[in-house]
């Protein structure tokens, strides 16, 4: 991203702020845990953080979205350590304010089995909070903890790692015999666009049953950070379509399927942003890269706002559309979808051609 402000001279004052102010606030959240409980991430246990701290998009009304991630022997301990670590990250200010907790939800502030993530893909196991903790895994989440382990992997990396295995080997698009080529990972794909689809119904559920208690705020959101997050998984899919450095060997999976996952796994460590960014640019649509991120900084340069925050939060869903700040929002969305619809269907690309063959059917 700072190399594509520098080559075209934009800038995204909304969208650096951000990403300081998430760099800050993980930075106290890690201080505050190893003081409490010295070495907190083990090599059984991480605190990982989700949503806009994760995607390096903190805002002022920002929720410190959190799992204790168990990738080992089940303890007693783990439930203690969990009601403790909730405690610690609620009393954590930031700039005068104490952080807020998770949502209601319940997916998140509490502990999470890797054993469920790595095992439980489709089926009746695999619950709401189970698909969202596994896909967000690979797509916004990071460990509180700076840095990596030194000569092993930690636990938020070795999940990662053994989720993107699941998904490669048990993709029998990999395993049928053909020539040799490219192919894309479906089932990552498939599980990705499901859900952004259960996002979606998701949305409808929380105005129910919620009687459309945040219903404005949750829209934009909606409209505009879960949407970026599908458009990062569908790239990081797309990054395989007719790539020459992944070209399938049947005869020779043992060497492929690893490439493939170490392929995957930088995309993993990567923010939504910067995934747009490098796909689009490698394209030769940089100018349309640009004006996606200027649609997104003007929203979180109003998400910033505590004013229009705290608004459109208390805004009845029956006043929507009378009302101003909403429709702004509103009106920057749809350049948004505008931006992306140019660059996933008009623009003459690979791309264009993935979305076609594998976007819906």
């Amino acid at each position: 991203m700072a190399r594509l402000s520098a080559a075209i001279a934009r800038r995204w004052p909304a969208l650096v702020a951000a990403r300081e102010a998430a760099d800050a606030v993980r930075a106290v959240l890690s201080s505050s845990l190893a003081d409490a409980f010295g070495g907190y991430a083990t090599q059984d246990v991480d605190v990982i953080a989700f949503g806009s701290l994760a995607r390096q998009e903190w805002t002022s009304g920002s929720d410190v979205d959190w799992t204790m991630l168990v990738d080992g022997q089940a303890t007693p301990d783990h439930r203690q350590m969990a009601r403790q670590i909730a405690t610690i990250i609620s009393s954590v200010e930031f700039c005068g304010k104490k952080l807020p907790n998770p949502g209601a939800e319940g997916i998140f502030g509490s502990m999470a089995f890797s054993h469920d993530i790595i095992h439980h893909i489709g089926g009746q196991a695999d619950s709401n909070r189970n698909t969202t903790q596994r896909v967000l895994m690979l797509l916004e989440a990071r460990p509180i903890r700076p840095g990596n382990y030194t000569g092993e992997l930690g636990p938020y990396e070795r999940v990662t790692r053994n989720i993107l295995y699941r998904y490669l080997h048990d993709d029998t698009n990999f395993a049928s015999a053909g020539a040799i080529g490219s192919r894309i990972p479906r089932f990552l794909l498939n599980d990705i666009v499901r859900y952004w689809r259960t996002m979606c119904v998701d949305f409808a559920y929380k105005e129910w049953e919620q009687a459309g208690g945040k219903w404005a705020i949750r829209n934009i959101k909606l409209r505009m950070s879960r949407k970026l997050l599908f458009v990062s998984g569908l790239l990081t899919v797309f990054s395989c379509f007719r790539n020459d450095a992944l070209q399938i060997d049947v005869q020779n999976t043992d060497v492929y399927l690893p490439m493939m996952e170490a392929h995957l796994a930088k995309f993993v460590r990567s923010t939504s942003g910067n995934i747009l960014v490098w796909t689009l640019d490698g394209l030769g649509l940089a100018t349309q890269a640009a004006n996606i991120l200027t649609h997104y900084d003007e929203f979180l340069q109003r998400l910033d706002n505590a004013d229009v925050r705290s608004h459109l939060g208390s805004l009845p869903a029956k006043d929507v559309y009378g009302d101003q700040h909403f429709l702004e929002l509103r009106d920057i969305s749809h350049q948004f979808q505008a931006a992306l619809n140019e660059v996933f269907f008009v623009a003459d690309t690979d791309l264009r051609e993935f979305t076609l063959r594998y976007g819906v059917f």
